[in-house]
């Protein structure tokens, strides 16, 4: 029962990243359009300095967010003799990740690289997708497994 489960895992991540994807599209794009008239990517083009991103930039950008989704339902799986099997534990996990940016951003902010007002809008949206995501990636890694009936 605490054996970690690594298919499965690679798929929940996989299914993380994807709601993950989803939520952040209808946040940070229609919803922030609608309230501040502007896409949170307009925001950050306007306050910061971005490259021109290459396909390399694109495949090295979803690497690590399927990376980071990968290593949180790790984190789920490890917790759950802790904590039991559900919401409960993805919840934990998700609140692991959200302090985690807040202190990059916070850092980030400190530094003078992302703007204060930006980078409190940006943890808004964390702390809505990434329970969001960690939920459905918890469903997806306890999925039912399907047995197959023996002959006989």
């Amino acid at each position: 029962m605490n054996e970690i489960r690594i298919l499965r895992m690679l798929l929940a991540a996989l299914a993380m990243l994807v709601v993950w994807v989803a939520v952040e599209i209808l946040l940070e794009h229609v919803i922030c359009k609608i309230l501040f008239g502007q896409s949170s990517a307009e925001m950050w083009l306007r306050a910061i300095e971005v490259k021109v991103l290459s396909g390399v930039n694109y495949w090295v950008n979803s690497f690590v967010a399927l990376l980071n989704c990968t290593i949180m339902i790790w984190l789920y799986a490890s917790l759950r003799p802790m904590y039991g099997v559900g919401t409960k534990t993805a919840l934990i996990t998700s609140a692991f990740g959200i302090i985690l940016g807040l202190s990059l951003f916070v850092n980030f902010t400190n530094l003078g690289l992302v703007p204060p007002r930006l980078a409190f809008l940006e943890m808004v949206f964390e702390a809505i997708e990434f329970p969001i995501a960690m939920i459905v990636g918890a469903a997806v890694y306890e999925g039912q497994d399907k047995k197959i009936p023996e002959p006989g």
